[in-house]
């Protein structure tokens, strides 16, 4: 801080230098002749001479008058201004001196002023700077103090939400009963299905509009179609164009609950038309586009089928009324030119053929090489096609005469023993594709060869679900056991090879353990027994499905 001693001497040393500055000046000759000039009335009588340090002339003391110039001058002696410009040389470096005295004094007291105005600003500075440290301590400090609560919460709650989740999503016991069922032993095959059909020809070229339902029984001389020329084919158009109008307006009352007996005809006819759907899909997936159209032509005959017999349902609306009334009128002007086609013979129709209608029979299944069936198998189309495009002379329409029809099969030399298949012994095929389980079909052929086993079944059912296939992939059950039929994932610790196993069950709210035989299994089911005299299980055992989610011991809860 500034020194108020330093600055009061300062103002007194400037003021004395001035104060001595002009009282000297007041005596210079300099001044002297200056004011001589100024004021020529007056003589310089009352200057002082400060060389004898007496008065001169009749000027009063201190007046500052000298003697008279020439006087001095006359008597040769030295003028008093020498001595005088000594004095003032003397007396200019003394000022310099002290005034650089002065400005030495200023500039240490100025940088004494810098000094301590940087040490106050570096002060403030620290000052600063240490407040600015500890604010960011005590943030940091805070932060990391909120950070850990919020960790501490957080993993709080992550225990409580995986607690909880692992007792929501833990696997929770299920139960069933004990039921009485059979386990299978299968073989897979492709299998090839032949009828007694009898062939229709179309007697003309054209268009051919189907007249009876596929898969329907006829009588002889029944209509079931009719060619139409290519001059028609406006009109066969607009007969189409007019079903399909009605096939929507019935859709439409159909989902609105007012047709009964559409919900089963759709079923059925969807069940038709998904095999050929699946066909479409894995020539599409293998390029095969060539048999696109046969395709269509299948579905359209199936859609035929649907239309006719929701025909028979009773449908009250005006718009069913007159589109009824428009498709009439259309076939009565194709039934003018078009050539008609009748059943031949009663039986099952279908306007499906792939050509070997005549060439497969029954005398063929059972007299024919094992290795030429086994060729018409492997070459053999799936499902069975239409085209509603009709060349001259080309059949139109199939018909199974009887109820009967015979499916081969060719088994491998590895897969079955021709003892297993016996003339005679009666099996079970199951047709996966169609949903379809054909129990009770009689071996009528079996014959072994080196290669594999032949061998021919005869059933009377579902004849009309098999009518447009001609190829199918079959399993034929070997073998059957029947008793208490449980899930493979039931069994705790099963030795298959010594045939026990446990099973848990609900012993009155508690999870309880019971050993049982294995009598037979397969990959999804297994049939058991009790152990000795044991009365459990039994079918009103209630067992637990999957045992890996309870211990014996534990209360049962659901």
């Amino acid at each position: 801080m500034a020194d108020p001693d330093n600055k009061q001497w300062f103002e007194q040393q400037k003021g004395s230098s001035k104060g001595r500055g002009r009282a000297r000046s007041g005596s210079h000759p300099a001044n002297q002749r200056s004011a001589g000039k100024n004021n020529p009335g007056k003589t310089s009588g009352n200057s002082i001479n400060k060389t004898s340090g007496k008065t001169s002339g009749k000027g009063q003391p201190g007046s500052g008058k000298r003697p008279d110039h020439k006087d001095d001058t006359k008597k040769g002696k030295n003028p008093a201004p020498v001595k005088k410009d000594i004095r003032k040389k003397e007396f200019v470096k003394d000022e310099a001196q002290k005034t650089a005295a002065v400005n030495e004094a200023t500039k240490a007291h100025s940088g004494s002023v810098k000094n301590e105005k940087a040490a106050s600003e570096a002060d403030v500075k620290d000052d600063y700077s240490t407040k600015q440290r500890k604010r960011a301590k005590k943030k940091i400090l805070s932060k990391a103090v909120i950070g850990a609560i919020v960790g501490v919460l957080a993993l709080m709650i992550l225990v409580f939400v995986f607690y909880h989740l692992d007792n929501y999503i833990a696997a929770k016991p299920e139960f069933m009963f004990i039921s009485e069922g059979s386990v299978e032993h299968t073989i897979g095959a492709r299998a090839l299905i032949v009828r007694d059909e009898t062939v229709v020809p179309g007697n003309a070229s054209g268009d051919l509009v189907t007249q009876a339902t596929e898969g329907s029984r006829v009588a002889k001389d029944q209509r079931i179609a009719m060619v139409v020329p290519e001059s028609m084919s406006l009109t066969v158009d607009n007969l189409r164009n007019t079903q399909n109008q009605i096939s929507e307006v019935q859709q439409e009352l159909i989902q609105t609950g007012r047709a009964e007996g559409a919900e089963s005809i759709y079923s059925n006819i969807n069940g038709s038309i998904e095999p050929i759907v699946d066909m479409i899909r894995l020539d599409a997936m293998n390029g095969n586009m060539s048999d696109m159209s046969s395709y269509a032509a299948s579905v359209s005959v199936l859609i035929s089928q649907r239309e006719s017999e929701l025909a028979q349902l009773e449908f009250d609306d005006e718009r069913l009324k007159v589109l009824r009334d428009d498709e009439a009128s259309y076939e009565a002007m194709l039934q003018r030119s078009a050539h008609r086609v009748t059943a031949p013979c009663p039986g099952i129709i279908s306007f499906k053929l792939d050509g070997q209608e005549e060439a497969l029979s029954f005398d063929y299944l059972l007299t024919a090489d094992p290795s030429l069936i086994r060729e018409v198998i492997s070459d053999s189309v799936g499902i069975i096609t239409s085209d509603l495009d009709i060349a001259e002379n080309e059949p139109v329409a199939r018909i199974a005469r009887n109820e009967e029809q015979y499916i081969a099969v060719y088994l491998d030399s590895g897969d079955a023993s021709q003892a297993d298949f016996e003339v005679g012994s009666l099996h079970t095929l199951n047709v996966g594709s169609e949903g379809v389980v054909i129990d009770r079909c009689e071996v009528v052929r079996s014959t072994s060869t080196s290669g594999g086993l032949l061998i021919v079944f005869s059933t009377t059912r579902y004849v009309e679900d098999l009518l447009d296939l001609r190829t199918v992939d079959i399993e034929i059950v070997i073998s059957e056991r029947s008793g208490l039929k449980v899930p493979v994932s039931s069994l705790v610790d099963a030795d298959y090879d010594r045939g026990i196993a446990t099973v848990y069950y609900n012993n009155q709210g508690f999870a309880d353990e019971i050993g049982v035989i294995i009598e037979d299994y397969d990959r999804e089911f297994a049939i058991i027994a009790p152990i000795g005299d044991s009365s459990i299980p039994n079918t009103q055992t209630v067992i637990v499905t999957n045992p890996s989610s309870i211990k014996p011991g534990e209360k049962v809860t659901n």
